[in-house]
């Protein structure tokens, strides 16, 4: 019994860290998010963090749904259902999207899910997400912390094998083989990370107003403009960049695809075209970068399938080669660490620690 909590709580663990990747890498909740403002107090407070189910895209009146509306990720309650989409507010607020921000009804494209809920009730943990925010955790932090997590896995399932001995005394003892299966983990997330920070969302924020021009980012409804993007490759070696417009507003791109070697730095120009409906956008540019582990050929076909692909592809790669060298080098079940330990009562143990 034991084992099936301790295996259902790594799995639960899982799932939410495979979903929090996803989500990053795709600019979007899957599982899990937190709220960044009261608009919807009491019902979820700020910071809150709250759990969506992702396949649930036709909600009711009444449900609480995440969409995305003018690139913003926001988290508000339907109240009402029209033949263009659906009508949302927070409960906190006293008009609706629609009337307030002057957002067209939200449509089932927009939805990334509905907030689950027990009676009506959401379930949160409370300002869980304040602590996170502050904590500032950069994507390579979170990308360690989940190796950490999967490395704390390997050991607690496949490193700690115990040994009972006569007199109650009992050896801990770590394989060859572990060791080795806690390093190759331990490359694909530095790989993963490496890559990972890499990528960035660039937005290009703009208002589009009748005093275009009066302000830097002000723009005429239905004016052109250009933005400058400067790039530099901040890691030990080359990689290949791929960019692409992740908003209906952006023209052109001057460069989609090239490689930087280390410490080069580019510049590129996009064209935009804003909206003939006033208000404030975002414009988003995607960039993604890979170390050139296979050929340029392959990253760029796989790139066009899915910008996540060729990462996918890499880490296969590595695993095949950290196999097959697993299976060459003829490493065995030979012990390499053996720790001696002693039964002690927990009143001997709180003894000897304070020395009572």
């Amino acid at each position: 019994m034991n084992k099936i909590i301790e295996y259902g709580i790594l799995a639960f663990v899982g799932i939410i860290l495979i979903g929090s990747l996803l989500g990053v890498l795709m600019d979007r909740p899957v599982f899990i998010s937190y709220a960044y403002s009261s608009s919807m107090s009491p019902t979820i407070d700020k910071g809150d963090v709250f759990f969506i189910n992702p396949f649930a895209r036709n909600p009711q009146v009444g449900d609480i749904v995440v969409f995305n509306a003018g690139g913003t990720w926001t988290v508000h309650r339907v109240v009402g259902i029209v033949e263009a989409g659906y009508l949302t507010r927070g409960d906190n607020n006293i008009a609706t999207d629609q009337q307030s921000r002057n957002t067209p009804p939200i449509t089932e494209g927009q939805i990334g899910g509905k907030v689950i809920a027990i009676n009506g009730n959401p379930i949160t943990v409370p300002k869980l997400g304040l602590y996170l925010n502050d904590a500032n955790l950069s994507d390579q932090g979170k990308m360690i912390i989940a190796g950490l997590l999967v490395i704390f896995g390997v050991f607690a399932f496949t490193g700690g094998e115990k040994e009972k001995r006569k007199r109650g005394k009992r050896f801990i003892r770590i394989k060859f083989k572990t060791l080795y299966l806690l390093s190759a983990v331990l490359l694909l997330v530095m790989v993963s990370a490496a890559t990972f920070v890499s990528w960035q969302m660039f937005p290009i924020e703009y208002a589009v107003t009748s005093a275009g021009g009066v302000r830097e980012g002000w723009y005429l409804p239905g004016e052109s403009f250009e933005q400058e993007i400067s790039l530099q490759n901040k890691n030990f070696y080359p990689m290949y960049y791929y960019i692409s417009a992740s908003s209906p507003d952006i023209d052109y791109i001057t460069e989609t695809q090239f490689e930087l070697s280390k410490g080069e730095e580019k510049s590129i120009v996009v064209g935009v075209t804003a909206p003939k409906r006033t208000s404030i956008y975002v414009a988003k540019v995607r960039i993604n970068a890979y170390m050139p582990l296979l050929p340029k050929s392959v990253i760029t076909y796989l790139y066009g399938i899915n910008p996540v692909m060729p990462l996918l592809a890499i880490l296969v790669e590595l695993s095949l080669f950290l196999g097959a060298f697993y299976v060459i080098s003829g490493i065995g079940n030979e012990d390499v660490l053996r720790i001696k330990r002693r039964r002690t009562s927990f009143r001997r143990g709180i003894s000897e620690v304070f020395r009572i």
